[in-house]
């Protein structure tokens, strides 16, 4: 046997020996873990970022200029509603009621003059001695003297109006925030002097956008939710759960989203006003088709997974998410109670292929 015809039959061995083996393998079914799919109940939770605030928050404001002379409480105080938190110098007020007081009295004087000079005129006109025109002359100064007296009082009510506000007192119950003046000051009318909050429930609001309110309105979910919780800014959740209240009877224009509330309570005050969270309401789905996440890959923004068929067989089947959760989707349409789909590595499959399934 030559040398080239040695060579030319131990090529064709290796060459039938590699198509054999080429063989086996493309005939060798390839091996995937699999899921069958059954309903069950889950909660959906939706997240959205909140603006804190307190149940009740009034800013403490000067009503009149002058001197600030006492101040009664500390920052961060807790006090009671009618607790006396500062006391603006009443002391040029005290001269103008002394001054209000004595018009008040001349006032009511010359009322008594008037009320006299009438009833004796009025004996002397019955008498036919005087004319009918002096009698109605004095019944005008006794007019004009009541008018005055009426004046002097509203003077003298507005002074002791104004001495009033030279003291104030908290309007409810709550923490005394930031102070920025000193006694002795000079405050000018309006000035802010501080705030007061009350703590002991707070508000968290968020905006629910426009497509999902009319969803949950259409599907009657709208406060069916079994919890809401707050997410501190620390990662923490605050203990209690809230409740969901109507913040808003508008959806805005500008951000196509209505407003809602969650009320919270604070019973140790731990959660300030202006502190910002994040709300998770979370709702109860009933009957779900739960796929996890892995099990799924995406062609041109559309979702499939491989359905698995009698002959074990895979079919790409195109699904509709409704919602999303830790590593799992919610699915609405494409998959049946029952179905068995790929559980991972569906990178490597193609539609049609033919696989064992792993145990």
């Amino acid at each position: 046997m030559s040398k080239y015809t040695f060579i030319i039959g131990a090529f064709a061995i290796l060459l039938t020996a590699s198509c054999k083996k080429a063989e086996t393998i493309s005939t060798e079914e390839k091996q995937y873990p699999t899921l069958k799919l059954v309903k069950k109940d889950t909660l959906i939770a939706n997240q959205f970022v909140a603006d804190i605030q307190a149940k009740k928050n009034i800013e403490i404001h000067s009503r009149i200029p002058g001197m600030l002379q006492n101040i009664f409480v500390n920052e961060g105080q807790f006090v009671k509603q009618g607790q006396k938190l500062f006391k603006i110098s009443d002391a040029e007020l005290q001269m103008e009621l002394l001054k209000a007081n004595a018009m008040y009295k001349q006032a009511e004087a010359d009322l008594r003059m008037a009320n006299v000079e009438v009833k004796q005129l009025q004996i002397l006109f019955d008498k036919k001695v005087i004319a009918d025109n002096e009698l109605e002359m004095a019944k005008a100064k006794k007019a004009s003297a009541q008018a005055k007296l009426a004046h002097a009082d509203a003077e003298k009510k507005a002074v002791v109006q104004k001495i009033n506000f030279t003291n104030l007192n908290a309007p409810f119950d709550g923490v005394i925030d930031r102070i920025p003046l000193k006694e002795g000051s000079l405050i000018a009318e309006g000035a802010l002097l501080t705030t007061v909050s009350n703590l002991t429930e707070v508000y968290a609001y968020f905006s629910l956008p426009e497509n999902l309110y009319f969803e949950l309105i259409s599907k009657d979910k709208m406060g069916k939710h079994q919890k809401i919780e707050l997410i501190l800014p620390n990662g923490d959740t605050h203990q209690y759960n809230g409740t969901l209240k109507t913040a808003e009877g508008e959806i805005d224009n500008a951000t196509g989203a209505i407003q809602y509330k969650v009320a919270f309570p604070n019973p140790n005050n731990l959660i300030k006003h202006g502190s910002s969270g994040k709300l998770v309401i979370s709702e109860k789905q009933e009957n779900a088709i739960i796929i996890p996440q892995k099990s799924t890959f995406s062609i041109q923004d559309k979702s499939y997974v491989f359905v698995v068929d009698k002959e074990n067989k895979v079919k790409m089947t195109n699904i509709t998410i409704e919602a999303t959760l830790a590593d799992s989707f919610i699915i609405s349409t494409g998959l049946n109670e029952g179905d068995v789909i790929v559980f991972e590595g569906t990178q490597s499959l193609r539609d049609g292929d033919k696989i064992s399934v792993k145990k």
